[in-house]
């Protein structure tokens, strides 16, 4: 299998993000960090050495209000949250291409960042397989 690097990042928007919002996403990215290491794929700091942008550009729970903007703090809140469930949206970039993948906590405790991860090995193994046109018009020996 053929090792992969991937440019993790979060970017602050100004369409109203709060400050528990954006708390939340990096929380998901070091998460995530840790769930594509996991797996072998590399994380770097730099863009222009990876095979793959991937954006986090939102987590929110799911029957959020999500006018509400307060913050999770409380203990019996976070397993509230828990019980409902994360939903992190992400978007793979390679050159202009752009797909948006929409991940969440799956009961038994697999973590959305889980899910994503082995969604992007998925997609990365996807990219490095010959496609059919490459075959049909690869020279003859």
């Amino acid at each position: 299998m053929t090792p992969f690097t991937v440019y993790l990042v979060v970017r602050n928007t100004t369409d109203g993000n709060t400050l528990h919002m954006m708390d939340r996403r990096l929380r998901a990215l070091r998460a995530h960090h840790d769930e594509l290491a996991a797996i072998d794929i590399r994380v770097t700091p730099l863009p222009d050495r990876a095979d793959l942008e991937v954006e986090i550009t939102n987590v929110f729970v799911a029957g959020e209000d999500r006018t509400a903007g307060r913050a999770e703090t409380g203990r019996g809140e976070a397993s509230a949250l828990a019980e409902r469930g994360r939903i992190m949206s992400i978007r793979l970039s390679v050159s202009d291409e752009h797909v948006e993948l929409v991940c969440s906590d799956i009961l038994g405790g697999v973590p959305a960042e889980r899910c994503a991860a082995q969604r992007i090995m998925m997609w990365l193994d996807g990219l490095s397989r010959p496609r059919m046109t490459d075959l049909v018009h690869a020279p003859a020996a």
